[in-house]
């Protein structure tokens, strides 16, 4: 029997922005723009280039940031019209037309972790598989031959059918301890590739099981959402979707956490990596390639710091 197809997304926005104050007071970080999108529509057009039709962006109650942005601005509309310049809302077009968004609110009430978006959204899945991503982390695509990192983890889901498939990439030790850690079954051992016999999240380096750290896009199915419903609270007091995910691996559960390849992760929660982000997306970008390179060296001219 063919594995269910993927077709539906969570997206996790429901964070404070703490790293991006003050100005995460007016808006969301997900709200950020690198270069002239927010980061939330690269992840929403990551998204449905890899299949995916129905959104769930799950976001703090009383933020209307995110409601202002998918609304229709009559007034802009106009303008844009008269000055022949409806152009520049073309990607904003297509996010409409593409996929249906749908907006889930966390309250202040509800436990706190990451893990905590995927249960408010439980009616949104209806026991289907689906796709959780990060909304603060973005793919930079390099080899437009591959398929998005997503697509990649929709392809292994639709060949092996596990629990989870759990995006990964390798890190440095000395920040291992900012993601979550994988160790895994030996080839003799495994039922299928990159099959994980657990994960920690985030340890102490030298604890570390392996440097294959948890990324930001995973397919999951449904038991992985009853699982998180058991409210179980881990490090600091939080729901983590690691955790919930590692219980199901004890329970003999078939989970897989491969690497990708084609796309660069950025993890775009505070000012330097949103930097990076800009830097990256500029240089890879025809359209501004030129004129950031004329930037960053006019930049290093500058000899702004003494040695």
């Amino acid at each position: 029997m063919a594995a269910k197809k993927v077709t539906k997304a969570i997206i996790t926005a429901a964070g404070r922005g703490t790293r991006f104050l003050p100005a995460s007071k007016a808006f969301q970080k997900e709200m950020v723009p690198i270069m002239h999108k927010p980061q939330l529509q690269w992840v929403i057009e990551e998204a449905i280039e890899s299949g995916i039709t129905d959104i769930a962006v799950v976001i703090r109650k009383g933020v209307d940031t995110f409601k202002d942005y998918f609304n229709d601005n009559k007034d802009l509309w106009k303008y844009l019209k008269k000055s022949k310049k409806e152009d520049l809302l073309d990607s904003w077009v297509s996010l409409k037309k593409e996929a249906q968004i749908t907006l889930f609110y966390q309250k202040e009430t509800d436990p706190y972790g990451n893990g905590t978006p995927f249960i408010i959204a439980k009616k949104f899945v209806k026991g289907e598989p689906f796709a959780a991503m990060w909304g603060d982390d973005i793919m930079v695509r390099t080899d437009k031959n591959k398929p998005t990192c997503l697509k990649q983890m929709i392809n292994y889901y639709g060949m092996y059918e596990p629990t989870a498939v759990m995006s990964v990439s390798r890190v440095d030790r000395s920040v291992i301890n900012k993601y979550a850690s994988y160790e895994y079954l030996r080839p003799k051992e495994a039922k299928v590739p990159y099959q994980v016999k657990r994960l920690i999240e985030k340890p102490e380096p030298e604890e570390a099981p392996s440097l294959m750290a948890n990324a930001c896009r995973f397919i999951l199915s449904y038991e992985v959402i009853e699982e998180l419903g058991k409210k179980v609270k881990g490090k600091d007091e939080e729901i983590w979707l690691t955790d919930a995910v590692d219980r199901l691996v004890q329970q003999g559960k078939v989970v897989m956490a491969p690497p990708w390849q084609g796309s660069f992760w950025i993890p775009v929660g505070d000012p330097i990596n949103w930097l990076k982000a800009n830097l990256v997306i500029s240089l890879i970008d025809k359209k501004y390639r030129k004129d950031a390179r004329e930037i960053i060296q006019d930049v290093e001219k500058m000899r702004l710091i003494k040695t």
